[in-house]
């Protein structure tokens, strides 16, 4: 179970790699602030279900279903969140993913992320 501390400490510096994997074992509904790659600003992700974390070339990353919020593409759809630039991560309240987000969730990994941690089953 995540303490309100956790809570606490992850509004200020991102998430750890344990509060990610309760999102993803749990089906958590999140929102998180975020910076992508090419673009000059931060901004709310909403809707977010993460559903598989892992590490590829040292680098670690979190895929979700993401409904809605800030994206240079469109939403609904799969995103690949870098964690380093994830500056906020909040739980939306009791919220959790029943079903999966879409059909092309793969259960048994991700093709980008070579080394999973923890993937989510539904």
């Amino acid at each position: 179970m995540i303490s309100l501390m956790q809570i606490l400490l992850n509004e200020a510096a991102g998430p750890t790699d344990s509060i990610i994997i309760d999102a993803v074992k749990n089906k958590r509904v999140i929102a998180l602030y975020y910076k992508g790659d090419k673009e000059t600003s931060p901004g709310w992700r909403i809707g977010i279900v993460p559903v598989c974390f892992g590490i590829t070339n040292g680098k670690k990353y979190l895929r979700a279903w993401q409904t809605s919020g800030k994206t240079l593409s469109e939403v609904p759809e799969w995103k690949l969140f870098r964690v380093d630039r994830i500056r906020n991560w909040n739980v939306v309240g009791n919220k959790t993913a029943t079903d999966v987000p879409d059909d092309r969730f793969n259960p048994n990994g991700d093709k980008q992320i070579r080394n999973v941690l923890a993937i989510a089953k539904f």
